[in-house]
């Protein structure tokens, strides 16, 4: 309490003094209160998919805006690294 007391600007100080940056306590207090909401949102997101009947995979990439899931059928065509090349 002390300190904010202390950093408050007095009654005949210039103009410009009055107008500090807040201090970075405060700053990332509110960084972390925007990352909050933000998780908040994304978990919401995420809650509306799945009782929807989204699979987990996707609801989750959709949510945190990933992008859609690799499907399993581009894995299963793969050729095999001993087959690249042999025509």
């Amino acid at each position: 309490m002390l300190r904010i007391l202390d950093a408050a600007p007095s009654l005949g100080a210039a103009p410009q003094e009055r107008h500090r940056s807040p201090p970075n306590s405060l700053v990332a207090l509110r960084a972390i209160r925007a990352a909050l909401h933000e998780g908040l949102a994304m978990h919401r997101e995420y809650e509306a998919l799945r009782s929807k009947g989204v699979a987990h995979d996707a609801a989750l990439r959709q949510a945190l805006a990933i992008g859609p899931a690799p499907s399993r059928q581009t894995r299963v065509t793969i050729a095999p690294l001993y087959l690249a090349g042999k025509a």
